[in-house]
């Protein structure tokens, strides 16, 4: 993958996280949610477990990710969820997709500086 749309996608996932915490600060949603270590489990294992999934058709995924709509539709589906779990007050939902976009965030600067996927190789 090209390091600048790598660079994107890190990029997207930031500020997709941000809008989300922002969205939940203002929806009241309980900060403690986002202190339990299961949560940012849940949130870091399902990131790998959707990476791994993507990985096995890298064309496919290429190919759709590489549209603007899927990237922005896909960007704004994380928020619409993230608001109904914050407004049905689901926080721990909130939590585990916040932390799933973080260690996105986090696999994305690895990849920068190793020049690889280390989750290829599971996929």
């Amino acid at each position: 993958m090209d390091r600048r749309q790598l660079a994107r996608d890190g990029l997207l996932a930031a500020a997709t996280c941000g809008a989300l915490l922002l969205g939940a600060g203002f929806a009241g949603v309980d900060r403690r949610a986002f202190a339990d270590p299961l949560l940012v489990g849940v949130g870091c294992v399902g990131m790998v477990g959707i990476e791994i999934l993507l990985l096995r058709n890298p064309e496919l995924t290429r190919r759709l990710w590489n549209r603007r709509s899927v990237r922005i539709g896909s960007a704004l589906g994380v928020l619409v969820a993230g608001w109904l779990a914050a407004s049905t007050g689901a926080a721990r939902v909130v939590a585990a997709v916040a932390w799933g976009l973080v260690a996105y965030v986090g696999l994305v600067g690895v990849v920068l500086v190793a020049g690889r996927n280390p989750l290829a190789r599971l996929a």
